[in-house]
């Protein structure tokens, strides 16, 4: 029996009761805050699929947000519509045949378990072997910043992605191109936060024979989800399109820089169809395709209009990959790459916290800690990912023994 392990394995156990604890007791705390239907999301989306199963509505009908209005007392009834597509219900339709309290309950623990697995995956990855401590730092830093926060107060959904682009980036490490391709289906719920990303593992798929299968396995899982929604909501496709005419329109992070006419984003997409083109030959789950990986995701969060910090939780999860990749390839920058790490979370709280506690309630506090989390964060990671694209030729990260 291997002893040095034992103390890892103790604090393993040890990270998994707390990590039990702590979902099932934020689902809990949260599903009894005075009227916690106004903040959560995941009601509308329950009871759309409830009515659907019980009564056969439509679930992009209208009618099922009004009747949300009227239970949760929220007058903005265009803001309670379906706007996901109607393959959501594998998750929804299940859970809308048990009681709400106890479905949101579920929900909400196993959505921290999808972050958090979906992290884990990706921190041992370049480095199999990484401490638990370290593990656990990393995985507080995430669940206590506000995107997390607010993703867990709301009941969303982004966390889906993180376990899945976890599987994904496993699978095309093991070069099983076809499982890759049905792991990135779970890309496909709330595809604008990661499109540029799957548009990326697409071209740079294609661009190899033998990476095709990936294309063939998102197709299958793909056609696989359209027929679940289609044998419950007939014709559900021009239905969302519809529904998405509703959603108010949202502006791209970038544009708080400069961004006239989308000039500097389409610049930043050709240097993304650039680096695909370089780095085509690289073996799959090399750091220099982690790197591309991130940078896309980076690029997604700063030109993709998205509402709100709750599509950052995908982007705070590939810290773990950038710092596996970074030991990978420049072990002498790892300890530095921690603190930035630590700092930049950190400043994420600050920027929330302060303005709460200096302005109270004003909404400063919202806008301060987007200005971390939705600009400077993308723009950080992205930069930082620059030199796992660009540090090393073809054949030396192809060849490039990953530390253990």
């Amino acid at each position: 029996m291997n002893t040095k392990s034992l103390p890892e394995r103790s604090r393993l156990i040890i990270l998994i009761l707390v990590g039990m604890l702590y979902s099932v007791g934020v689902a809990y705390l949260f599903a009894n805050l005075p009227n916690p239907l106004l903040t959560d999301d995941f009601f509308p989306r329950w009871h759309a699929s409830r009515m659907l199963l019980t009564r056969g509505r439509s679930l992009y009908d209208w009618e099922n947000a009004r009747q949300v209005s009227a239970v949760t007392g929220w007058p903005l009834v265009h803001q309670l519509g379906y706007y996901y597509p109607a393959y959501l219900l594998l998750f929804t339709a299940p859970l809308s045949m048990v009681p709400y309290p106890a479905a949101g309950i579920i929900w909400t623990v196993c959505g921290l378990w999808c972050l958090w697995l979906g992290t884990g995956i990706l921190a041992r990855s370049f480095r199999p072997h990484l401490s638990i401590n370290s593990l656990t730092l990393l995985l507080v830093l995430i669940t206590t910043s506000v995107p997390v926060f607010q993703h867990t107060l709301y009941a969303q959904f982004n966390t889906l992605a993180v376990l899945a682009l976890a599987l994904t980036w496993q699978a095309l490490r093991r070069k099983k191109y076809l499982l890759a391709g049905i792991w990135a289906g779970g890309l496909l719920f709330k595809p604008q936060a990661t499109l540029l990303s799957l548009v990326f593992l697409l071209i740079w798929s294609a661009l190899k024979r033998e990476r095709w299968p990936f294309g063939a396995g998102l197709a299958l899982i793909g056609l696989a989800l359209w027929g679940l929604a289609q044998a419950f909501e007939p014709g559900w496709v021009l239905h969302f399109w519809q529904a998405l005419d509703s959603y108010e329109p949202i502006r791209p992070a970038l544009n708080k820089i400069w961004n006239p006419h989308q000039i500097l984003s389409l610049g930043l997409l050709a240097a993304t169809f650039w680096f695909i083109w370089r780095l085509r030959r690289v073996s799959a789950g090399s750091s220099s395709l982690a790197g591309l990986l991130i940078w896309t995701m980076s690029l997604n969060a700063l030109i993709v209009p998205a509402f709100g910090m709750l599509h950052i939780v995908q982007l705070e999860s590939l810290f773990a990959l950038f710092l596996g990749a970074l030991a990978h390839s420049y072990p002498s920058f790892t300890s530095r790459a921690w603190m930035g790490t630590a700092a930049l979370f950190i400043a994420g709280l600050l920027a929330f916290i302060l303005p709460l506690l200096l302005t109270g309630h004003s909404g400063l506090q919202i806008s301060s800690a987007e200005l971390v989390y939705k600009l400077a964060m993308p723009i950080a990671l992205g930069l930082a990912s620059l030199p796992l694209m660009i540090g090393f030729s073809d054949e030396t990260i192809a060849n490039h023994t990953p530390i253990q």
